[in-house]
């Protein structure tokens, strides 16, 4: 098997109903850790994208499309494991990184060996007999201090590319919903694999997940949904029982 690309980057940049392509792609490239390959994944066809040929050779971009299929929240796990690099950071369509945010990731990934996200989550006692979620957050549009310990992260995920194989030792119990929780869980339960929020201070964005999450209060926003906290909950059960162990059963 050919070795990973050490300390390189594939950013994956999802693309489903929101037309932020552009916008985005100028915030990963204007990284102070520039990706080594950048591949734009399209969920069906609702927009168009065009990325000029000479753009696309200059950014080693891809352009990779399922224009009559779905493949929903988990596809985009699918493709790291075609991937060359060390490391892989996927996007949500809405998040905008900062400058230094694959910079800070690959700095708190290395010392933690964790996956790293722009915002995360940590169940609250008694989580596994609620039928909403019943948590707290980290990051999400908001500062954070000093780098803290989750039981999942979202919106951007920063990874060993390798650690990708664990999510498809288990058919997800929805192909609706619960992406993160899924990705989190089977890494600890398979390879003891944590998650981190990095530092994010107030006054330096730059090292932020995400420095525009107004985006993801639009009618797109599957939070809005009226059975997202049931759907959510009923995931984080099934991995509870799978022998995911959120920090609060730990401790």
């Amino acid at each position: 098997m050919a070795a990973l690309i050490e300390d390189e980057i594939t950013a994956i940049l999802a693309v489903w109903k929101r037309n932020h392509i552009e916008k985005q792609l100028n915030y990963i490239l204007n990284q102070t850790k520039k990706p080594y390959q950048i591949w734009i994944y399209q969920n069906e066809s609702h927009i168009g994208i065009n990325i000029p040929d000479d753009v696309k050779e200059e950014y080693s971009i891809s352009l990779i499309q399922s224009k009559d299929i779905n493949f929903k929240f988990h596809g985009r796990f699918m493709l790291p494991l075609m991937c060359n690099t060390e490391y892989t950071a996927i996007f949500d369509d809405d998040t905008m990184p900062g400058e230094k945010w694959l910079e800070n990731c690959l700095d708190t990934s290395k010392r933690n060996n964790c996956i790293v996200g722009a915002n995360g989550r940590t169940m609250k006692q008694g989580f596994e007999n609620k039928d909403d979620q019943h948590m707290s957050a980290h990051g999400d549009g908001r500062p954070v201090e000093e780098e803290t310990e989750v039981d999942f992260v979202g919106h951007c995920w920063f990874f060993k590319t390798e650690w990708c194989k664990n999510m498809w030792k288990e058919r997800p119990p929805s192909w609706d919903n619960g992406e993160d929780i899924h990705f989190a869980a089977a890494n600890q339960i398979y390879d003891g694999i944590k998650c981190y929020v990095p530092k994010m201070p107030l006054n330096e964005k730059s090292m932020w997940g995400d420095v525009e999450s107004h985006l993801g209060h639009d009618q797109h926003a599957t939070w809005r949904l009226g059975d997202h906290g049931n759907l959510r909950s009923k995931i984080i059960k099934f991995w509870y029982n799978k022998g995911w162990r959120p920090l609060i059963t730990r401790g």
